[in-house]
């Protein structure tokens, strides 16, 4: 695989994972507190303690999910690497 290539699926992992990331908090946000996520700012309902309670957890749910994302698919990259050259190995013996 070429660096393009890794780029590409490294990216792809890693949005992947915020937007499952991105859905999990929400859901359990709605199912703790028994409202919506608060994401409009003109929301009058949402509270400010709210909103700064929930964005302080996204972001740190996010970026737990970015840094495990990206090793994964760095994991995932170089396993393909490996067994890419191993079958070129193979075939030219």
């Amino acid at each position: 695989m070429n660096n393009l290539t890794d780029k590409i699926v490294s990216t792809a992992i890693t949005v992947a994972g915020g937007y499952v990331g991105t859905k999990l908090v929400e859901f359990t946000w709605r199912k703790v507190t028994g409202h919506d996520a608060p994401k409009d700012a003109e929301d009058t309902e949402a509270n400010m303690w709210s909103a700064i309670t929930f964005a302080t957890i996204s972001a740190g749910i996010t970026a737990l999910i970015r840094v495990t994302s990206q090793r994964g698919a760095h994991k995932a990259i170089e396993s393909m690497k490996s067994r890419s050259s191993k079958k070129a190995g193979a075939a030219e013996v």
